[in-house]
């Protein structure tokens, strides 16, 4: 794997994990709460975890 591959999915891997706590804890909030503004932030964390977890995978295998 190239550096640049290493280093883009080591980026996209932090972004994923961030995104993923930020989920857990919006997700916490709405267990708390029932609000719908902590569902909506928890689902869009979620997805952007995984969004950012398949685009570090993908570095890895093109590098």
């Amino acid at each position: 794997m190239s550096n640049l591959s290493d280093s883009m999915a080591a980026k996209y891997n932090d972004l994923a994990w961030r995104h993923s706590t930020s989920a857990n804890e919006a997700f916490q909030s709405w267990m708390l709460r029932k609000e719908q503004e902590d569902h909506a932030e928890a689902m869009l964390h979620a997805q952007m975890a995984t969004m950012y977890a398949g685009m570090a995978a993908a570095a890895k295998l093109t590098g």
